[in-house]
Parts: structure tokens; C-alpha cells; sequence
């Protein structure tokens, strides 16, 4: 079996990539964890999403990113109405709360609760033109047919920044890579693999909620959030590398080194 490893820029006019945990608060991870580098290398291979586990075992696809430029972070609030009454009960609801005329032995207190009830507030937090270097290894086969659709624009399916609203501005910038093992790497690494940060001076935050309301840091920043099924914590930097307590598997093309990991362990 013969690995084979590559790089690329991608950059999106606005992405979420999901904390899949998380239901109204929709926070989103900095850099796309290795199943959703994986789900957009799948997409461009025409790799039904049912399918994408067992592909990325059969050919041993390992993948990582890093953030290489980030414009701006931002949160949005919404109503979400939920219809989870019967038309009569749903019209009579309003009419109460309209004219401010309980019906019946209840009180106003009663349908205001019963209104807020229906209007649950959505957050969402969504990435501004993040640009990230992709890192892909698997077997040779599968790397020359990526590199070939990157290279002719040749995608089965649609690629997106998370969600079908967020949309591809740039993809490009293809280099050939060799998959190494390595202790210094950019993107991110599993908290408990981390040693330190190479930055001297860095913003260590906790929860992203912090960014929209403070802005983007100038220093290099990390920020630690949970992956998978098994909710591991990573760690995900930008502007820095992350040096790791032990050698781990990494994509270098010359320009950069990218930690990697097998997908798989990360799919939900």
C-alpha cells in the first residue's frame, strides 16, 4: 500500500462548521475537524455521505487543516417558532396574547409563559471568509484523483462551509505533500497531546461566545473545544504552531506542517 499526501487553500464567503452537540446555540468549531475535511474531500469524490466512513477506511485517508486567514466572527439571533399545537390551540394562544384576554380560569402570567414557550431564541455563530489549508493523505490512487478534480474544478457534489448557505469563494493553491511524523504542527491536536504553543504571547479562550462580543485578537490565539462521538478536547490555534508532546502524523508540503487524523474516530 502506497500513501501519498497533498495541501490546499479553501476559502468560504462565510462558514459554521457545527459543534454537533449543541441544538439552538449553534456555536461553530474554528477550523473544521478531520470528519468534516474529510466530508468535503468526499463531496468532491462523489462519496455518499452513508459511505464516507468506509471509504475513508478503505483507502486510509487521514486529513487536518489550519486556518491561514480568518476576516471576522460573528453570532446571530433568531425566533424559531415551534407549531407544536393542535391550529385551534395555536390560534386561540395568539388571540389571548393579542388582546391580552385570557379565556377560561387562566391568567395572563399563564399565557405569556405559553408565549415564550413557542419563540425559543437561536444563536448562531458563523466564520466570515476563513481561508484554510486542507491536508489530505491516503492511498496514491485516491490522492491522484483529488489532485486531478482540484485541478480541473471536477467535483461530483457541491462543496460548501459547513451548511448549504455558506459558499466556496476560492479553492486552489495545490501542492504536493509528504506525510511525516512530526512534534510541531499547525492546525490542531488533542489536548492531551499538547505540550505548549509555539507563540510566545498568545489568547487562550474558552468559549468562542467571548469572540464576537471582543473581536478577533491580534495575538496568536487557541481555543479549546470538544470533537466527536467520544467528545474528545482538542486544541485549535491560529497564527501559531502547536508543539505536541509526542510525534504525531502530519502533511508537509514545503510551506507548512499539518497535524492529521484518521476521520473515522470523529464521525458522528
Amino acid at each position: 500500500m502506497n500513501l501519498d499526501a497533498l495541501t490546499f487553500v479553501v476559502r468560504f464567503q462565510t462558514a459554521q462548521f457545527k459543534l454537533h452537540f449543541q441544538k439552538l446555540a449553534r456555536r461553530t468549531y474554528l477550523i473544521p475537524p478531520p470528519s468534516a475535511v474529510a466530508g468535503f474531500l468526499g463531496a468532491m469524490m462523489g462519496v455518499e455521505r452513508g459511505d464516507l466512513k468506509n471509504f475513508c477506511k478503505k483507502h486510509n485517508l487521514l486529513a487536518g487543516a489550519e486556518l491561514r486567514h480568518l476576516e471576522g466572527f460573528y453570532a446571530t439571533i433568531s425566533r424559531v417558532f415551534k407549531f407544536d399545537r393542535d391550529k385551534k390551540g395555536l390560534v386561540q394562544l395568539m388571540e389571548e396574547f393579542l388582546l391580552r384576554k385570557p379565556i377560561g380560569k387562566r391568567k395572563l402570567e399563564d399565557v405569556y409563559k405559553d408565549m415564550l414557550g413557542l419563540l425559543p431564541l437561536k444563536e448562531s455563530e458563523e466564520l466570515f471568509k476563513p481561508e484554510y489549508k486542507f491536508a489530505i493523505v491516503a492511498e496514491d490512487t485516491v490522492v491522484k484523483e483529488c489532485l486531478r478534480r482540484l485541478l480541473r474544478f471536477d467535483f461530483m457534489y457541491d462543496v460548501f462551509g459547513g451548511n448549504d448557505y455558506h459558499f466556496l469563494e476560492y479553492i486552489g493553491n495545490v501542492r504536493r505533500g509528504h506525510f511525516i511524523k512530526s512534534k510541531k504542527g499547525g492546525g490542531y491536536c488533542p489536548a492531551k497531546y499538547l505540550e505548549r504553543i509555539e507563540a510566545e504571547a498568545y489568547t487562550l479562550i474558552a468559549d468562542t461566545s467571548f469572540i464576537p462580543n471582543k473581536g478577533i485578537t491580534q495575538t496568536p490565539m487557541v481555543i479549546f473545544a470538544q470533537v466527536g462521538p467520544d467528545m474528545e478536547d482538542f486544541a485549535f490555534a491560529y497564527r501559531t504552531d502547536i508543539v505536541a508532546t509526542q510525534e504525531l502524523g502530519a502533511v508537509s508540503d514545503g510551506e507548512s506542517t499539518i497535524f492529521v487524523y484518521d476521520p473515522t474516530r470523529y464521525l458522528i
